[in-house]
């Protein structure tokens, strides 16, 4: 129990989790039900933030590691850590390419960054608490990936991502997370002037970066203190349907989960994919985890990884003019869970790629692999969902979006 009038200590996560889905939220953090699964894309980001760790506690110590080394380290990482409830609810994609793409994060960092002389780092993993308000009522916590002091007075806050999709920058701007970040950072370090929030977004070795005015960390505060009131008054935390019920460790206790398939608000039913469960003999299991670092040929699988480290072209996505914009957060919601990528053009229209999924005959001769979603796409589409490549729950979004 906590004391008459101070609240529990939120995060943003935790914050996040009750928008997702409140029933989520009071599953994890209210009725803590304890969950053995991890879901495959956050075992790959925590190897990749692992790695990336590595290499900056190294350099602290005045020692540098090669890219070679560094692949080393996050192989040995992730076959230590490996474990049976490890989820893959994407079939079309095995624990190998989920491996390569984490690789694939961390050489990007490194080829980009590469001397790592940029400012001086005070923290990683670096906690930090702050209060929303006067009375300290409403306090917010995190860990920030890489905490830096570029100047006198400046500072920047550094976060890892190994999302498959590349926001716009007004995304960036009106993120939450590194901002209640900011505020810790500015109790901690009193001559902090000037901030700056850094987004890595790895798998297309980019950065992303924002600053916020004090006039917006203001408004920031009163709309955080105005959710955790919302979250604190909620007693009946309805559960919420979206394509991330199928990476929902709770899914086994959720009411809107019937024999494996989840009632959409149409009032029909899609059936959910069977997650893929991989065990401690499979090929990148638990044989072989307690080998040490550099057992494994890494130089080659470095040349490897930096011929595969080819950074996303989406950088020139112009989504001011997006209508429709609930839509477009949903379609965006199931691409980032589809592994797809997603661009919206001028006229509200809607281009999609898949990847390495995608052959020219898919198609239809555009051979930078974007297709154009029209009411003709939608024979493409189906195509698509005959061959298991695209969830049922992700077409009927962009079914929605193609008819409005």
């Amino acid at each position: 129990m906590h004391k008459p009038g101070l609240l529990p200590l939120y995060s943003p996560s935790r914050i996040s989790a009750y928008e997702s889905c409140p029933r989520q939220y009071k599953f994890r953090y209210i009725d803590r039900i304890p969950r053995e699964e991890e879901s495959i894309e956050a075992f790959l980001g925590s190897r990749v933030h692992e790695a990336l760790n590595r290499l900056y506690r190294e350099l602290q110590l005045g020692q540098s590691l090669s890219l070679p080394e560094l692949l080393d380290y996050y192989d040995w990482e992730w076959r230590r850590h490996w474990h049976d409830k490890v989820r893959i609810v994407k079939q079309d994609y095995s624990i190998e390419h989920y491996r390569r793409f984490g690789e694939r994060c961390v050489v990007n960092y490194y080829k980009v960054h590469e001397p790592f002389d940029r400012g001086h780092t005070l923290g990683l993993e670096h906690h930090v608490t702050s209060a929303l308000d006067p009375d300290g009522r409403y306090r917010v916590r995190g860990y920030i990936d890489r905490l830096v002091r570029v100047g006198s007075g400046r500072y920047e806050i550094h976060d890892y991502k190994t999302s498959g999709r590349l926001p716009a920058q007004g995304e960036i701007d009106a993120d939450r997370q590194l901002a209640l970040y900011q505020l810790g950072v500015e109790g901690m370090w009193p001559d902090a002037k000037e901030i700056g929030l850094v987004w890595h977004y790895l798998a297309f070795g980019r950065e992303l970066r924002s600053r916020r005015t004090p006039e917006e960390l203001g408004r920031l505060k009163a709309a955080t203190i105005a959710l955790i009131d919302r979250i604190e008054a909620d007693t009946e935390f309805r559960p919420i349907k979206s394509s991330l019920c199928h990476w929902c460790a709770y899914r086994d206790i959720c009411p809107l989960w019937k024999d494996g398939a989840v009632t959409t608000d149409r009032g029909s039913r899609f059936q959910a994919p069977s997650p893929r469960f991989k065990t401690g003999d499979s090929e990148l299991g638990r044989r072989d985890c307690e080998a040490e670092p550099g057992t494994w040929n890494s130089d080659q699988r470095a040349k490897e990884a930096i011929e595969e480290a080819t950074p996303g072209d989406g950088q020139d996505v112009d989504l001011r003019s997006v209508s429709r914009e609930a839509l477009r957060e949903a379609i965006l919601a199931a691409a980032e869970t589809e592994w797809a990528e997603v661009r919206f053009m001028e006229r509200g229209q809607l281009w999609i790629r898949m990847g390495r999924l995608m052959s020219p005959d898919d198609l239809d001769g555009n051979a930078d692999g974007w297709v154009l979603l029209s009411d003709e796409g939608l024979s493409l589409l189906f195509r698509q969902v005959e061959r298991a490549q695209w969830s049922a729950t992700f077409v009927e979004k962009l079914q929605r979006y193609l008819a409005s």
